[in-house]
């Protein structure tokens, strides 16, 4: 699992260090490999599976998507909340940086996210130290939260009591010294706490558009997912946690809906944030282009 003090690290150093073109560049391969593979897989999967294409509920995908776009929209605001936790006078465009950075992610070490994003920052003019500092509070309040989420594997009342646990631990987790740091981490656990809940519902719903699992089962594919999520998040050498996650979810939810259908449910919920990350991307994109120069006008290559 990546370090609280190594995402400190990078963050203060990366952007000496890279261009904004190299990380953006390696990270849309590596996106668009990723893309296809899951594409491929769940295609090869359908033929073992018991979904049948008449009977898919389209509206809960759709569902699906829109709440983790949400989701995702929430992370990036919140990151801005952290900044400004930490004294950064912040504007609402900065939220670009968030969603463009994310596709460093399916590259492997869990971290080139977290890179681009340090990179990308300092052309903004963004100060460096609240940047750096900014992102390992960032990590561990989201894993956290979902640590918290997990708890919903034993039922609503077992997330209530995990999220307790983790907002009483918050403080000893903050890889800052000061108060300031402090504070931001709590805050950012607290507003990463409903993202969780929309991520987990956005899978939920994927299930029940694919396989109509039924409603008293959402707290379980919750936590489920959040459960998952970390699996893959402590597997540095899988981008984006790709495989490690499946497989998790396979074991976790295969005695209920068959480990073919839960196969096929987990690649198709990984193909929708994929298509959620490239669209939020390519909308940061093109704002950017809009309201300023080219980027890599202004980045040496």
């Amino acid at each position: 699992m990546v370090s609280r003090e190594r995402l400190y690290r990078l963050g203060a150093t990366f952007a000496e260090r890279a261009t904004t073109r190299r990380v953006r560049v390696v990270a849309q391969l590596l996106l668009v490999v990723a893309l296809v593979f899951v594409v491929l897989r769940v295609r090869s999967l359908w033929h073992g599976s018991h979904i049948e294409l008449a009977k898919i509920d389209w509206g809960a995908l759709v569902g699906s998507f829109a709440l983790a776009a949400i989701a995702t929209v929430g992370a990036g605001l919140i990151w801005l909340a952290i900044l400004r936790g930490l004294g950064v006078r912040t504007h609402l465009r900065w939220a670009g940086i968030f969603f463009q950075a994310q596709l460093g992610k399916y590259i492997p070490g869990s971290v080139w996210q977290y890179a681009g994003r340090a990179a990308v920052s300092r052309t903004y003019g963004i100060p460096g130290r609240a940047v750096g500092l900014s992102l390992p509070i960032e990590f561990a309040a989201s894993a956290i939260a979902a640590g918290a989420m997990a708890g919903f594997l034993l039922g609503w009342w077992g997330a209530l009591i995990l999220a307790g646990v983790a907002i009483a631990l918050v403080p000893g987790e903050t890889i800052a010294r000061d108060r300031r740091a402090t504070v931001a981490t709590i805050r950012a656990t607290l507003l990463f706490l409903p993202v969780w809940l929309l991520l987990g519902m956005s899978f939920w719903l994927c299930a029940r558009g694919l396989v109509a699992v039924p409603a008293h089962d959402l707290a379980y594919y919750m936590g489920a997912f959040a459960v998952a999520w970390l699996a893959g998040l402590v597997a540095i050498y899988a981008p984006g946690g790709l495989g490690v996650r499946e497989a998790v979810l396979v074991a976790l939810l295969g005695g209920r809906i068959g480990a073919a259908n839960a196969l096929v449910v987990a690649a198709a919920s990984r193909l929708i944030l994929i298509l959620v990350d490239v669209l939020l991307a390519a909308v940061a994109g093109a704002v950017k282009r809009r309201d300023q120069p080219p980027l890599d006008a202004a980045d040496p290559a």
